[in-house]
């Protein structure tokens, strides 16, 4: 009778052992295995759309923020402002986006409504409405963003400088 009793407890004894094991295993075992099973990062799509077509009047340097989501492991960040571009809207229906920052030292450039261009206000350069270098120390022209339309809609891909 004695053996038989100490069997029993010894095996209650290892099974809630067990149990208990597994209670703070199970949470490290998900912890490490949740970013392998799932996309954990995600974040500055490919194309990100900046408005309808229609949005843009033709010929007019329009100043629009990017904005994406972001996924950082399990925080989730929506309407994350990334930067700006300068969109205008090509006479032909295509668009050009240029980058705010000026090639030059990234000072924000702005667009001179009597100029008709745009301006750097840190050393003076100029740009035309295409975004090539008019006057200043700027090397090139503007950074140029990949676009496309979609269901009437402009996205750009705020990646890839072209």
């Amino acid at each position: 009778m004695e053996k038989s009793r100490r069997k029993f407890l010894k095996i209650a004894s290892h099974a809630l052992g067990g149990a208990l094991a597994a209670g703070i295993a199970a949470p490290l075992v998900g912890l490490v295995v949740h970013p392998l099973m799932k996309e954990t990062v995600y974040g500055t799509e490919d194309f990100i759309n900046i408005g309808k077509r229609e949005d843009f009047p033709v010929g007019v340097p329009k100043k629009m923020s990017i904005t994406s989501s972001k996924m950082d492991a399990w925080n989730v960040f929506d309407g994350l402002v990334m930067g700006s571009v300068w969109v205008i809207r090509q006479e032909d229906d295509s668009f050009h986006v240029f980058s705010t920052n000026c090639p030059h030292l990234g000072c924000g450039i702005d667009w001179g409504q009597e100029e008709n261009k745009f301006l750097c206000p840190c050393h003076g350069g100029v740009f035309d409405v295409d975004g090539k270098t008019l006057a200043g120390p700027s090397p090139r022209g503007l950074f140029a963003f990949k676009t496309k339309i979609e269901n009437d809609n402009v996205l750009v891909s705020y990646k890839e400088i072209i």
